[in-house]
């Protein structure tokens, strides 16, 4: 009976252990453990001109250390550019010389522009308390509404900076 009793406290002072591990992680964003980021596309499909409200569709950036076991990632900010058109307060997919007007907002209101911080854009941002190994953010995008554009594949192309 009483060896029965020791192997239940050993196991309970092992799981006690293994729950303290976790407090201990290293932070990522190291030579030996780089953090890794990826995005999905924005992509908004079939375009109708002469639909009434804007065209919704979602992304995500997601940033992950390379070495999730026992890693949590540092404090950063996610900062998207403006794209090919030079502007974050209309950015533009082209097509041979055609554009379209749509953004990406850091909320599903779309009410903030995702960009670097500056001319009226924010940032989006995760704290090292947190003490996650990886974590994403959702860009949401708007097509305007009612462009009359010709018929082709339209594209913009973003680069996502993460600053920590």
């Amino acid at each position: 009976m009483k060896a029965g009793s020791r192997a239940l406290g050993y196991s309970v002072g092992l799981a006690i252990l293994a729950v303290a591990t976790p407090a201990a992680a290293a932070t990522c964003g190291t030579l030996v453990n780089p953090i890794l980021v990826t995005a999905t596309a924005v992509a908004f499909g079939l375009y109708s001109p002469g639909a009434a409200a804007a065209t919704s569709s979602n992304g995500t950036v997601t940033v992950t250390c390379t070495i999730t076991l026992a890693s949590t990632l540092p404090s950063f900010t996610i900062a998207l550019s403006d794209g090919a058109n030079g502007t974050f307060s209309q950015r533009k997919m082209a097509f041979l010389g055609a554009r379209l007007n749509y953004n990406i907002y850091t909320t599903a209101s779309r009410s903030t522009i995702w960009g670097d911080g500056t001319t009226s854009t924010a940032t989006q941002s995760y704290s090292s308390s947190s003490a996650l190994p990886t974590t994403a953010f959702t860009a949401y995008g708007s097509l305007t509404a009612r462009q009359f554009v010709g018929t082709g594949l339209y594209t913009d192309g973003i680069t996502v900076t993460v600053t920590y």
